[in-house]
């Protein structure tokens, strides 16, 4: 009985022990990440699809320049449909 109860005492003493290397450790390895630094914040400039309508990051947007103002787009498809509106409602000279 005194055996048992010596083999568990080691078991938990072991686990414990291996707990505060892994903690020690995976701490040491993230750069910049002390308590005094906050994280990085990463930002992105939000912009909405003139076709659909849909709001997406300026950075995955499709963009192209109408008339001196930049618009965005989500898809190929509606960029293709905004040109191909534009196109219908432009009048034609005679």
């Amino acid at each position: 009985m005194i055996g048992l109860l010596r083999l568990l005492f080691l078991a938990v003493a072991s686990w414990f022990f291996l707990a505060v290397i892994r903690r020690l450790f995976r701490a040491s390895s993230l750069p910049g990440q002390g308590k005094d630094e906050a994280p990085e914040q990463i930002t992105a400039l939000l912009v909405q699809d003139p076709q659909c309508g849909r709001f997406l990051s300026e950075r995955d947007a499709l963009q192209i320049s109408v008339r001196g103002h930049v618009a965005h787009f989500c898809s190929q498809e509606c960029l293709d449909l905004y040109r191909k509106s534009r196109i219908a409602q432009k009048p034609t000279s005679k």
